[in-house]
């Protein structure tokens, strides 16, 4: 296994989108997340070990993340597009440190932006040139489904509690890395969020082709948010004192 190819997300396709090395890794994916939310909820009458349970789990993306960009460095393949700069790298640190602290804004931030990107990953994996079985493919598909995993494990428990009164506070998030990332994307020439040109396999590529560049972008951005805000909307706002619910 190396990190080589590097993605460049216009390379020559080794991991066809939902060909058998994308399935496989699909339902490796969903079994690992169910097993470790059954296996957190079963450590509930212990809080210490799920709270060791829980910094495992949020500390494991950042851990291959690294181990990924060490490879890269270590192969003379390092370059900006191998920064931490994703959208989904955030939500890898946002869940570490939800962990540790468990605030509310950051759990309100992870549960939106963190499902929709996660989900978004593993459909439409954004290293489609690098083969099923090669570190990039490992890292991406596992560092996305441990952080659903997070997300369910404390939604389920009860911590990450949304509200449609906190609709809000993924969807200026998302909009504050997208002004920083564009420009920062032309400076680097490189493409976090895919911002830049769409990427193969993805619905941008088909909304690229129909509206236009940057015209996709206002496409994509309107469709991230109304995922973003169609999580919050299932759950009642919560009370204010002296209000019903």
């Amino acid at each position: 296994m190396t990190p080589l190819p590097v993605w460049t997300e216009r390379g020559e396709i080794l991991l066809p989108l939902f060909g058998a090395g994308h399935l496989a890794w699909l339902a490796a994916c969903l079994c690992a997340g169910v097993a470790l939310v059954l296996m957190h909820r079963r450590l509930g009458e212990d809080s210490e070990k799920q709270r060791r349970f829980e910094l495992a789990v949020a500390l494991a993306p950042l851990l291959l993340l690294g181990i990924h960009s060490s490879s890269m460095l270590a192969w003379g393949a390092f370059n900006p597009n191998c920064l931490p700069l994703h959208i989904c790298n955030l939500c890898e640190i946002l869940a570490l440190v939800y962990a540790l602290s468990g605030e509310r804004n950051v759990g309100d931030v992870l549960y939106g932006v963190g499902i929709v990107g996660s989900l978004a990953a593993l459909l439409f994996p954004g290293w489609s040139n690098a083969p099923a079985w090669s570190l990039p493919s490992v890292c991406g598909f596992v560092e996305h489904a441990l952080v659903l995993a997070f997300i369910a494990m404390k939604v389920l428990d009860g911590s990450i509690r949304p509200s449609r009164r906190d609709i809000w506070k993924p969807l200026v998030f998302t909009a504050l890395y997208l002004a920083a990332i564009y420009p920062l994307n032309h400076l680097l020439g490189t493409n976090y969020a895919f911002v830049n040109w769409a990427p193969y396999g993805t619905p941008l590529l088909a909304w690229e082709e129909a509206f236009g560049n940057p015209g996709y972008i206002a496409v994509y951005a309107l469709v991230f948010a109304a995922l973003e805000a169609a999580l919050f909307l299932p759950w009642r706002a919560e009370a204010t004192p002296g209000q019903p619910r």
